[in-house]
């Protein structure tokens, strides 16, 4: 139900996460964002948020996974390197840089009733492009393809 509530908020508010995108998602990971819901409770103004006084909610990029953030990855026999704080680095840049509308598209609740969510920003799918990237492995091989190309040129964490 709770799944079914926030979807239909979504899809109804979906405007204010275009006008408001950097004031309302929060990197908390590679593949983690947390959204502030309450930016859409007076649209007519700027949304004024106290500090601590925020309603997140947690939502899990669908399709991927990425290193936990103080994890480090060995790249080369002996050496290692942050690969958590790349990929979540990598996350935040793509959030930021892209060009275009943040859109949340719902896609399902996982088995530790986090919500799934595809990730776009303009016409860039993000959970795609990070593995396309070598900043997160296809969880569900639903990005397969991109994670053996980004292996095979060595991109990333690769």
């Amino acid at each position: 139900m709770k799944f079914i509530a926030f979807c239909l908020f979504l899809v109804i508010h979906s405007v204010a996460f275009a006008e408001h995108s950097k004031q309302n998602i929060f990197v908390v990971d590679g593949d983690s964002v947390n959204v502030d819901l309450l930016v859409f409770f007076d649209l007519a103004k700027e949304p004024e948020v106290l500090p601590g006084n925020r309603s997140l909610v947690k939502l899990r990029i669908a399709g991927i996974d990425t290193p936990e953030i103080k994890q480090t990855c060995e790249i080369v026999k002996g050496q290692s390197i942050d690969c958590g704080t790349l990929a979540t680095q990598f996350l935040k840049e793509l959030l930021e840089n892209v060009n275009g509308n943040l859109v949340i598209e719902p896609v399902g609740v996982d088995y530790y009733q986090r919500i799934l969510v595809r990730l776009y920003k303009g016409k860039v799918n993000i959970g795609k492009r990070m593995v396309e990237q070598g900043m997160a492995y296809s969880y569900d091989d639903t990005y397969i393809q991109e994670e053996l190309v980004a292996r095979e040129k060595k991109l990333g964490f690769w």
